[in-house]
């Protein structure tokens, strides 16, 4: 064997250094621990750069942490950012549907510094990334955002591209967010599309000079340049559209392993009647208090126990006798032990959902989430609450209407089957250990 043979399977066969980073919210840091865990159980080098808050979780799946605001005290959580935001389209949502939250408001210039903090943050945490892969010099880049950001266009290194929210923007379908289902007749997606594009202009202008001040041109981040993952199950997938844009691959989940070995029933559920059901509105709606309790209030009519996930301000909201909350709790090993879940419809919660194979309700409040409920609608998993159409009884009907519906029963049994068969983790995993060793883009 020649002397470049030997280093060229030399190089095929060492770990490769993969530098990890998300959207500094839970959603996306979930979508990339996944992943980073699936490249850790193949033998690879894990750099995951987030919040401290998440370290022991990073460490616990075998790879190495680095503190983003050890870096720079001037890098804000999306999460902290978000919750005025929050409560702004929480309230809109009770008062309007998806189109009418498009057209101008009184919140729009609230609105618009929201994303201008976002600018300021996104071009701060770009700075400390550049420098971080720069020292580091890793063999590829693995980031979800849900938007572009200046760094990744900057290193020098191939960058994957995540996508932990629901993909119909790779599809020629529905305008994203705005809960319209595929079998809608086009022209109801039109004004929309033309209320969401005067809305993204203002954005984006603003996106693009922060570009241009690292020297280089804003790029969408759907159109990556060597390869986007998109996390979603092939049976909810939008196939009925078609193909996706190029240069996606999907990967069915990316569900992270359980913190701890199991959930045990706390003792003030376990010996009371009725099914057993799970509530959580996700760690960025659950900032809003008022939300909370307004949803949570009519389960205290119910026959049936309830697990709260209450947030990060749990202690402003109220719990009844059938039910027992905590602030943060761990949603994988409680999923397995309940008999339907209440959920805001995030992507990351669908699908961890989906593959305990329980039924869902939906109670979408912006963004994906809209997507996401009338996909589970569409495809008879379960039932969707609009928030402008809230009312209590109705929501306790659901709640019944879901727990006995065999046919949902039925449908969430066999896409958790489907999704736990799928071998697009192999696929995914191989691709990323090509572009890494090839420096070339997925074709």
């Amino acid at each position: 064997m020649s002397e470049n043979n030997q280093q060229s399977n030399s190089d095929q066969d060492r770990p490769l250094k993969v530098f990890i980073t998300a959207m500094l919210a839970t959603g996306h840091f979930n979508s990339c621990l996944g992943i980073g865990s699936l490249l850790k159980k193949r033998g690879h080098d894990i750099y995951f750069a987030h919040l401290p808050k998440n370290q022991s979780i990073i460490e616990q799946q075998g790879m190495k942490f680095i503190n983003l605001l050890d870096c720079s005290s001037e890098i804000v959580p999306y999460d902290d950012l978000m919750m005025g935001f929050i409560k702004n389209q929480f309230q809109d949502a009770l008062k309007f549907n998806a189109l009418e939250q498009m057209k101008p408001k009184k919140t729009e210039e609230e609105d618009l510094k929201f994303f201008y903090k976002i600018q300021e943050t996104t071009i701060k945490e770009s700075e400390v990334i550049i420098k971080l892969v720069n020292e580091l010099k890793p063999d590829v880049c693995i980031a979800d955002y849900g938007a572009s950001v200046p760094w990744i266009q900057v290193v020098d290194v191939p960058t994957i591209h995540v996508m932990s929210i629901a993909p119909i923007e790779l599809y020629d379908g529905p305008p994203p967010g705005s809960g319209y289902s595929v079998n809608d007749k086009r022209e109801l997606w039109g004004e929309f599309q033309n209320l969401k594009n005067e809305q993204m202009e203002k954005t984006v202008l603003g996106f693009t000079k922060i570009f241009e001040s690292f020297g280089v041109k804003y790029a969408k981040y759907d159109s990556p340049q060597y390869l986007g993952i998109y996390i979603y199950p092939k049976p909810l997938d939008y196939k009925e559209l078609g193909q996706p844009k190029p240069r996606w691959m999907r990967l069915d989940s990316a569900v992270r392993s359980r913190e701890t070995s199991d959930f045990i029933i706390p003792e003030k559920l376990a010996n009371k009647p009725g099914k057993l059901i799970y509530l959580s509105m996700g760690t960025v709606v659950s900032t809003n208090p008022d939300a909370m309790n307004m949803i949570i209030e009519p389960l205290s009519k119910s026959p049936h126990r309830f697990i709260i996930s209450t947030g990060r301000n749990g202690d402003q909201v109220k719990l009844y006798d059938n039910m027992w909350g905590d602030k943060f709790v761990n949603q994988i090993a409680i999923l397995p032990h309940v008999d339907l879940f209440i959920t805001h419809a995030g992507s990351n919660s669908l699908i961890e959902g989906l593959v305990a194979a329980k039924p869902l309700i939906a109670i979408p409040v912006f963004g994906d989430q809209l997507d996401n409920g009338q996909r589970v609608v569409d495809l008879g998993l379960g039932a969707k609450i609009n928030l402008w159409e809230f009312d209590g009884d109705k929501f306790l009907e659901t709640i019944e209407n879901v727990l006995t519906d065999e046919k949902i029963h039925e449908n969430v049994a066999k896409i958790s089957e489907e999704i736990k068969k799928s071998d697009s983790t192999a696929k995914v995993c191989e691709t990323i250990e090509l572009i890494a060793r090839t420096k070339q883009p997925l074709i």
